[in-house]
């Protein structure tokens, strides 16, 4: 399998997260705690990563693998009314799924291994077929839900009928006869997508039967806000002290977290939107690494998944109005275009002008942004005093990257003459370029691109 981008730097986090799991295997520690970041943010393809390395990491002393690596997507497995079902069959899939890769020649121990857990997680889906678990539980918890005073008494005849409790004890014997072999790291994905209700059951479900058992890792990627919000939708907003403490709440699932940002773009960014740079070409190579600089500022800003379709977008729209080679300014104009578009920067004829005051209105909308926007206008111009009649000071281009990317927006968009005069004539043979520039904006602004 080819070995996946990794856009935004994720290497030493990835590595963090190894050397904790590795640190709680090795003193066969159990422990639950969270990959946290915002929607888009690249969860998914970090825990993908770890997943993947954890799976040829081997034991010094038995030479096989150190790990018993299972993914649990809540999302893709909600259909099954009860999450603890869910899970047992989320655990089965990986291990049919690690199967089908096992190589004829592997060691025996390994496959001993997937052997050992494939029948022991088969006996526990037999429990639950055998005690009925998942069969209507979903509508006997509404039932119970809207009476909070007797969910006791509720809880304890959902017990009696169902065995339940049981039940889970004797899962939770089976996952230690596994822990026994290898260190179990369960990889718990989407819960963000789930709606309230059954993401709260996921949690609990998921402290049912993994909490205190030894040598078993449940890594959980979520999103902090969403979470809060189902707990919120659950139980109401805190008020007073009978009220729900979510984060006291959370703690009981979660022993710790670790925090993934919005990462730093490299330059395998090059590689990943291929198809949209190789519409452009390169008068001067020193420009790449300006390139580089611009766009990890700016994608700073903007999550993973919305760069993605940002680029989509703009590919697109430039493939519609136009289709020869032009100067790469027009893609780091257009990428341009599109942040300021997400940042609701406002009225675009301020762009260009936007070092010559305080604009309080686009101050307060994008904040700290706008810093990033004038360090980037600082050297697309130098002010120069014109003798005539009577003294004025124009804004000269500078012939560079930035110089090229804010003449396209003087031109684009300020109503009242250019902001920017090219005194030298070097940006003579830009006109095209200029033209395509305001050509893609006019069609995104019939093109939206959820």
């Amino acid at each position: 399998m080819d070995k996946r981008l990794d856009l935004l730097d994720r290497e030493e986090f990835v590595e963090n997260v190894i050397k904790i799991v590795n640190q709680l295997s090795d003193t066969k520690r159990g422990c639950c705690f969270a990959i946290e970041g915002g929607w888009g943010i690249g969860k998914t393809f970090v825990i993908e990563e770890i997943e993947e390395r954890l799976k040829v990491i081997q034991s010094e002393e038995t030479k096989s693998d150190g790990y018993f690596v299972f993914h649990y997507n809540c999302w893709q497995h909600d259909y099954y009314e009860e999450p603890a079902v869910a899970i047992i069959s989320a655990m089965l899939a990986s291990i049919k799924e690690d199967e089908a890769f096992l190589s004829k020649d592997i060691d025996n121990a390994v496959k001993a291994g997937y052997k050992l857990a494939k029948e022991k997680i088969k006996e526990i889906a037999g429990l639950y077929i055998e005690n009925k678990i998942g069969i209507n539980l979903i509508s006997l918890a509404d039932e119970i839900k809207d009476n909070k005073d007797e969910l006791e008494d509720a809880e304890n005849e959902f017990d009696e009928m169902f065995n339940f409790s049981q039940t889970i004890e004797k899962v939770r014997k089976k996952l230690q006869e596994i822990a026994e072999e290898r260190t179990i790291v369960l990889f718990v994905d989407e819960l963000d997508r789930c709606i309230p209700q059954y993401a709260i059951k996921v949690l609990e479900r998921l402290h049912h039967i993994f909490y205190g058992l030894d040598n078993v890792v449940v890594i959980m990627a979520i999103d902090r806000k969403q979470l809060e919000h189902s707990v919120e939708e659950m139980f109401g907003a805190r008020k007073d002290e009978s009220s729900i403490d979510i984060e006291r709440y959370l703690k009981k699932f979660i022993d710790f977290s670790m925090v993934l940002d919005n990462g730093v773009i490299n330059e395998s960014y090059w590689e990943k939107y291929k198809i949209y740079f190789d519409k452009f070409e390169m008068e001067n190579e020193e420009d790449a690494g300006e390139i580089t600089n611009i766009l990890s500022k700016l994608f700073e800003t903007v999550d993973i998944r919305r760069q993605e379709k940002l680029i989509e977008k703009a590919n697109m729209v430039h493939s519609l109005v136009c289709n020869e080679k032009l100067d790469i300014s027009v893609l780091v104009f257009e990428v341009i275009y599109e942040v300021l578009k997400i940042w609701k920067f406002g009225n675009l004829k301020y762009v260009a002008v936007i070092n010559d005051g305080r604009y309080i209105d686009i101050e307060k909308r994008i904040g700290d942004k706008i810093d990033i926007l004038k360090s980037f206008v600082e050297q697309a111009y130098e002010n120069v005093k014109l003798e005539g009649d009577y003294y004025r000071t124009i804004k000269k281009v500078e012939n560079n990257l930035y110089g090229k990317i804010f003449w396209y927006f003087a031109n684009v968009f300020y109503s009242h003459g250019a902001a920017y005069k090219d005194l030298d004539g070097y940006m003579d043979d830009k006109i095209n370029e200029q033209e395509v520039a305001k050509k893609y904006c006019e069609f995104c602004e019939m093109v939206k691109i959820r």
